[in-house]
């Protein structure tokens, strides 16, 4: 959430309008492609948590640079880093105009966009706490962990914590614990709550959309509403359906 906070920030500071309070924002899974044409080999697609999954998780955070620890991967060379640099040059060669009073949405250790400068802090910081920095795991902000996002799902993947040795960094720190895991039913059950946990995703969505077009104060409650829903479902085996559904 607060890097779709960020990457709309940055829209909005250049005049853009972010549009995401309609159906063909929300994607249908499996996926072969991210936004931005970034290929991904692996399929992305709503499962229970695998070592397979784990696998889809480190592909989509796959850092631009050789990771760190690295294993030797058949990964292709677009990864969503690249994607985000390529933005962030734009900006730096094209400079573009800043709306000091955009509309924006708060995020925690993020300045307000005031500058290109701005703006690039808030794509770097979308790109390093998925993939790590060049030379180290750590992400120059924190989001409850001192590691970015890749490393933390192949530390569940190797079994092992990630920690640093006289010799660089490795996977040889104390043993990880898989997460509790429920298997999803292919019977289409628990239709009322199904519902309403797509009417839920629907109102994010245009609550999030009013906050950048209006300037409305973000309504967090219904990300938690969101959260209560998902968990609720998962622990009854049933897929989340992340779909818009009219009122």
């Amino acid at each position: 959430m607060n890097h779709l906070a960020l990457a709309g920030n940055v829209l909005t500071a250049i005049g853009g309008k972010p549009r995401i309070a309609r159906k063909g924002f929300l994607p249908k899974y499996p996926l072969n492609e991210l936004p931005g044409g970034v290929q991904q080999k692996l399929p992305i697609a709503l499962k229970p948590l695998s070592f397979d999954q784990l696998a889809v998780f480190m592909q989509i955070e796959y850092p631009e640079f050789p990771p760190l620890a690295a294993v030797p991967s058949a990964l292709g060379p677009a990864t969503i880093g690249e994607f985000y640099d390529a933005i962030i040059i734009a900006f730096e060669r094209i400079r573009p105009k800043i709306l000091k009073n955009a509309n924006h949405v708060p995020v925690i250790l993020a300045a307000p966009i005031l500058t290109v400068d701005d703006a690039t802090s808030a794509l770097v910081r979308i790109k390093t706490e998925g993939e790590g920095l060049q030379d180290s795991p750590n992400q120059p902000t924190s989001e409850g962990s001192a590691l970015a996002h890749y490393y933390l799902f192949k530390e569940i993947y190797r079994q092992r914590k990630l920690v640093e040795t006289p010799d660089g960094w490795a996977f040889s720190g104390a043993q990880t614990t898989f997460p509790e895991v429920y298997e999803f039913t292919k019977k289409k059950k628990h239709a009322l709550l199904r519902l309403r946990f797509r009417k839920a995703v629907t109102q994010l969505l245009i609550e999030l959309e009013e906050c950048w077009s209006d300037g409305r104060a973000l309504n967090v409650a219904t990300m938690f509403k969101i959260d209560g829903l998902g968990r609720e479902l998962v622990r009854l085996g049933v897929c989340p359906e992340f779909k818009w559904q009219r009122y």
